[in-house]
């Protein structure tokens, strides 16, 4: 089995982090909502667009996110299809929360990349790392009703600087 990572730029594996950082917060926020019921506030589809900001210039982005949340509430499996100008990405995630604390792992099937996802649940959402072979993002996200909002900070080596997305139930 042979891998291209020598042949992937730093750049791709961001972009990759970045959309990853976006299907993963929705997620982390439907474990804080667990205090008073289940996750299955966040089950079914989601859409949304928002911004890319990078060296070159800002970029428009568009995502899709199906959430399956497990029968007894504590997890969620994710499948994220975003789409920009210039690159297509699919992730698939699965993330358990534990109390305040959210950890898993990510996959984003179209470049066979993984990671991780960590992190803690606030008040008002998510402050959560993720990990991936030679990047690492900050992710914030707030969520109200059926609407979230999303800020992705990567560190290291990228031509990107945020990434601000809003998805909404549809």
């Amino acid at each position: 089995m042979s891998r291209k990572f020598a042949q992937c730029s730093v750049f791709p594996m961001q972009r990759i982090a970045l959309a990853i950082g976006l299907f993963l917060l929705p997620i982390a926020a439907s474990a804080q909502h667990r205090e008073g019921g289940t996750l299955s506030q966040f089950a079914g589809d989601w859409s949304g667009e928002g911004t890319v900001k990078m060296a070159a210039g800002n970029e428009r982005i568009r995502c899709k996110v199906h959430y399956d949340v497990a029968s007894d509430g504590t997890s969620l499996d994710q499948t994220l299809r975003c789409a920009s100008a210039s690159y297509k990405l699919e992730v698939r995630s699965k993330v358990a929360a534990t109390g305040t604390r959210l950890a898993g792992k990510w996959n984003e099937i179209t470049r066979d990349t993984i990671g991780n996802i960590s992190g803690t649940i606030t008040g008002t959402g998510i402050r959560a790392m993720i990990d991936g072979i030679g990047f690492t993002a900050e992710l914030v996200m707030s969520i109200q009703a059926n609407r979230q909002s999303i800020t992705i900070n990567p560190t290291g080596a990228t031509d990107i600087s945020q990434v601000a997305i809003t998805l909404t139930r549809i």
